[in-house]
């Protein structure tokens, strides 16, 4: 039993380190959420990579307002991309919806749907935000967001 473990774990971190050195298109494997929340320091938006630990921990409790204690990310193999949608608009969601793997760049296609002008203020301000962990990458990143507004 405990060889058939060993298979599974090596052959999942294989292909994740085969993630890092050459991403597909369309990879949905390739990114995890790492947090999510509804409320930050920073009411603007805010579309940023995170490519070290010091840089990440800085995120963690100044802009995002956590008191736990950071996830330590390997960054020599790991990037974090960081969404804020702000406090501007009334946001209703906020996620990746793609993430491919080109030869000349990686596309990361980003959704935000957010309430249309006639739309109520809403009785609590929200500011969503995500953390994205995927893989360090040689080739230049392209980050799109497709914005759907919502009428009321």
């Amino acid at each position: 039993m405990k060889f058939s473990a060993k298979i599974v774990i090596v052959t999942s971190l294989c292909l994740l380190i085969g993630c890092v050195e050459n991403l597909t298109a369309d990879d949905a494997a390739a990114y995890r959420y790492l947090a999510r929340g509804d409320t930050a320091q920073n009411d603007d938006k805010l579309i940023q990579i995170i490519s070290n630990q010091s840089s990440f921990d800085q995120v963690f409790y100044q802009l995002l307002n956590r008191s736990s204690t950071p996830e330590t990310i390997n960054f020599s193999e790991y990037q974090v991309l960081l969404v804020m949608a702000g406090a501007q608009q009334n946001t209703l969601k906020l996620e990746v919806e793609k993430f491919s793997g080109q030869p000349d760049q990686v596309h990361i296609i980003l959704s935000s749907e957010y309430a249309g002008a006639n739309c109520p203020a809403p009785a609590v301000v929200r500011q969503p935000w995500m953390l994205v962990v995927f893989p360090r990458v040689a080739q230049p990143l392209a980050i799109q967001e497709q914005i759907k507004v919502t009428k009321c």
